[in-house]
């Protein structure tokens, strides 16, 4: 094992997707007075974000100078400073150029991310981050693919004179014992006196032993993150890392091991909360080399059980799946109705509504609430993605309407006879969303040519640090932005949705 390997440690940016790089003051000065004494290098503190982003994101994602002056006071000379530059919020490499110019003297390395066969785009952002004066890392995402294309690596390169140092990002978290050293040996024998990092992921939970097996093969940089805070599965565990040195090479005093402790202790409640770290899902996704972000989203959902999820990422079957019946008659008045608790509440209220106004064409976005409609005589249409199917009861799976998007998702599940399924002509949204409940109602609506839209049962989810809930909310809030333009909505409910019109279900009763 290299002695010479720096530990670069990325809690407070890479965990910042669990928090929106929020962190409370406490722990984040808990986290800096622990790093300054511990056998770490480098500490990564976040993004310097471009200000044109639309969505929120917390204090580590838009480092203010103030901030990281502050920060490198407080850590001091010893320790270098790092952070990341994520390369999708910056078109222009002069605007990124006076970003970074600001901080010049406090910031000693910046560190960009990238897709091996897209290196060349970002040319211009590692110039100006090498013309500035910073040590310049290339983050080679995706770098399983090495092994089967090796020629991907020769033109990165021959860039090498815009950046410092090459690392090595197991961003599926799919590498075993043998490919690291494989793909640092091939890296070597092309250059040898290239700086090569290694950044792991913990899929398999070979995120040490990977770490050390490139360490034994001269790298000069490993990352690694508290309780191994990370997208997905997380990363590299500094404090596993740290005690195996340490058994090793007795680099920590015992007094290290308590303060740890403390500081481990405050990120284990957060992780309580987040939840993550590897799973069945996340293992799939590594042994069947898919993105371990598919994975996350899959979860994020909650739209999939967890058979589901590990049968799609493990076979991808494709599937002719042929539904003729289309949305060809018109609905002047739509009521869709959610799965939110203000349905039961108001459920004496909405079946005096439907009783009233039979003409009212309800969807049903969720099949949450669908049993406390069994009786009504209004016409009715349910949307059927992810696993709804296995919700609804058979007898009413029979005799009823239900529509799905317009590409029907390899992962949605569906009964053998479709003879009374639906199918959109055009989801208009955003596709890679567009598969959500709300999305597929709203379309209804659109199809229809509904005049007015009512929808009850849409209470939002609460925005607290679950990152399932408030991922569902910031999905359904983009959804209604998009339709609020294009449809005249109204909820009858209340909800915590931003910029929607809302009334009262009784001022339409009698």
């Amino acid at each position: 094992m290299s002695i010479k390997t720096k530990i670069l440690d990325c809690t407070l940016r890479d965990g910042g997707y669990y928090t929106n790089w929020d962190f409370d003051n406490s722990l984040v000065k808990d986290y800096l007075k622990l790093t300054k004494v511990l056998p770490i290098d480098i500490i990564e503190i976040g993004y310097r974000g471009n200000a044109n982003k639309h969505d929120y994101y917390g204090e580590f994602y838009y480092l203010t100078k103030s901030n990281l002056k502050k920060i490198k006071s407080f850590i001091g000379k010893n320790k270098k400073l790092s952070i990341m530059v994520d390369t999708k919020d910056w078109n222009n490499s002069n605007e990124l150029k006076k970003n970074l110019f600001q901080c010049k003297g406090i910031v000693d390395i910046v560190r960009f991310a990238v897709k091996p066969k897209e290196t060349k785009k970002i040319i211009g952002h590692l110039k100006v981050a090498k013309e500035l004066g910073f040590a310049v890392a290339l983050n080679l995402m995706y770098s399983h693919l090495i092994l089967n294309d090796k020629k991907i690596i020769s033109p990165i390169l021959k860039l090498k004179k815009y950046f410092d140092i090459l690392y090595i990002v197991d961003s599926y978290g799919t590498l075993i014992s043998g490919e690291v050293e494989e793909i640092i040996k091939y890296i070597k024998s092309l250059d040898n006196k290239i700086k090569i990092g290694f950044h792991a992921h913990n899929n398999l939970e070979l995120a040490l032993s990977n770490s050390i097996e490139a360490m034994d093969n001269g790298v000069s940089y490993v990352d690694s993150t508290f309780t191994g805070m990370g997208r997905g599965a997380g990363n590299l565990k500094t404090e596993l890392l740290l005690t195996y040195l340490s058994l090793k090479k007795n680099i920590l005093k015992i007094k290290n091991f308590k303060n740890m402790a403390n500081v481990i202790d405050q990120f284990e409640e957060i992780k309580l909360k987040e939840k993550w770290g590897t799973s069945l899902p996340y293992m799939i996704s590594a042994s069947t080399k898919s993105p371990q972000s598919e994975a996350m989203n899959l979860i994020k959902s909650k739209r999939y059980n967890l058979t589901d999820i590990i049968t799609y990422l493990s076979k991808k079957e494709k599937r002719n799946i042929e539904v003729k019946k289309k949305l060809t008659f018109k609905k002047n008045n739509v009521l869709i109705i959610g799965g939110g608790d203000s349905v039961k509440i108001k459920l004496n209220y909405i079946n005096e509504l439907l009783k009233t106004n039979l003409d009212l064409f309800v969807v049903f976005s969720s099949s949450r609430n669908l049993k406390l409609f069994k009786k009504i005589k209004n016409s009715t249409i349910t949307c059927i993605t992810g696993n709804e199917i296995n919700k609804i009861e058979p007898t009413y799976l029979k005799r009823k309407d239900f529509i799905i998007n317009d590409i029907i998702d390899d992962k949605t599940i569906l009964p053998s006879n479709l003879s009374n399924f639906y199918k959109l002509r055009k989801n208009s949204y955003n596709k890679k969303i567009n598969n959500s409940p709300l999305s597929i109602a709203l379309s209804v609506a659109q199809e229809v040519k509904a005049q007015k839209i009512y929808l009850i049962g849409f209470d939002g989810y609460e925005k607290v640090n679950k990152v399932n809930d408030h991922s569902l909310f910031n999905e359904n809030q983009k959804i209604l932005d998009f339709y609020s333009k294009r449809l005249n909505l109204l909820f009858l409910t209340d909800t915590i949705y931003e910029n929607v019109k809302k009334s009262s279900i009784y001022k339409y009763l009698s």
